[in-house]
């Protein structure tokens, strides 16, 4: 969900994440000491504030620094990279003592970051930035993730759809975090001969999605699942087939809303992928504080992601 953004690189960096060890804090001399200091400040960079998976992982953010007692100063670039470049810059000409980034570009904004580390603890959440000069990552381990959605989807085609389906994939086609998802999917899937993987089509928001799935479903009438990668991807796609009166094809997707669970409710959707975005940012917050008092942090810490659907979606709570 999340512009998030060469695989290879990813890939590598996601495995040595998941095995690196922990980190202590600020160590390099030209840090700061901040330990001393009794009121914290951390900078806080979003990616934007208008899909309501950011909206959690700012709430639980907020939620921790309240019950530390630390103070936080919010930036939403809304997707801008050279608003977020800006506002790490602003953020360490402000002498905040550590920050929590949510990366626009895995690349782009590399820099910034880096300089940011040379200052002060950082702390990134989701996206997984194409440097090792970073604190700590707190995140869903996305492959895995789509894996997971992959394995039930197959027991799915295989239980219902007599081993064959052809699958539809609305994405955003820039996302690195998205490609994970979906890699890990199709790893799932590798193995069922009948089953056809369409090419991925644009659809982050949910307008694009809706446009998108209303184009797929009449070019392709052999499409019977459309895996939606995102929040927004999912919503417009459910929109798209309930304006159609189409009860035929089924989704599946990540990051369960309350509107999503009503899909589930009434067959629209399948199954989908919950991450647990307030717990990244509680998870965030305790990290950079640790290590702005020089305790040790894990160099990765993993958020599980869970499955929901027809059977446990009464235990959903958003």
């Amino acid at each position: 969900m999340r512009k998030i953004l060469s695989l290879g690189i990813v890939a590598t960096l996601a495995v040595g994440m998941l095995t690196g060890c922990s980190m202590d804090g600020p160590s390099k001399s030209e840090k700061k000491d901040s330990s001393a200091k009794k009121d914290l400040t951390i900078g806080v960079s979003t990616i934007t504030l208008q899909h309501q998976f950011f909206i959690d992982i700012d709430e639980g953010i907020k939620e921790k620094a309240k019950e530390l007692g630390v103070k936080v100063i919010v930036n939403d670039p809304d997707q801008d990279v050279a608003k977020q470049t800006s506002a790490i810059e602003d953020f360490i000409q402000q002498d905040v003592d550590g920050m929590i980034v949510l990366g626009t570009d895995n690349s782009a904004i590399v820099p910034a970051v880096e300089g940011a580390f040379e200052k002060m603890p950082v702390v990134t959440v989701d996206a997984v930035l194409n440097t090792e000069n970073i604190t700590s990552y707190v995140g869903t381990v996305s492959y895995d993730a789509g894996k997971k959605l992959g394995e039930y989807t197959k027991k799915y085609i295989d239980e219902n759809l007599g081993e064959k389906s052809e699958i539809a994939i609305v994405t955003d086609l820039k996302s690195q975090i998205q490609m994970q998802r979906i890699d890990g999917f199709k790893e799932a899937l590798k193995g069922s001969a009948n089953v056809k993987i369409l090419n991925s089509q644009p659809g982050y928001d949910r307008e694009e999605s809706l446009n998108t799935v209303e184009n797929l479903v009449q070019s392709n009438p052999n499409v019977d699942i459309i895996y939606a990668t995102a929040e927004n991807s999912v919503l417009g796609a459910k929109a798209a087939l309930e304006s159609a009166k189409n009860k035929d094809v089924k989704i599946v997707g990540f990051d369960l809303t309350d509107e999503a669970a009503t899909g589930i409710t009434d067959g629209t959707v399948l199954a989908m992928i919950q991450q647990q975005p307030k717990e990244m940012g509680r998870l965030a917050v305790e990290a950079v504080v640790k290590a702005i008092k020089g305790e040790k942090v894990e160099k990765n810490i993993p958020v599980p992601a869970l499955l929901y659907d027809k059977e446990n979606i009464k235990d959903f709570k958003n």
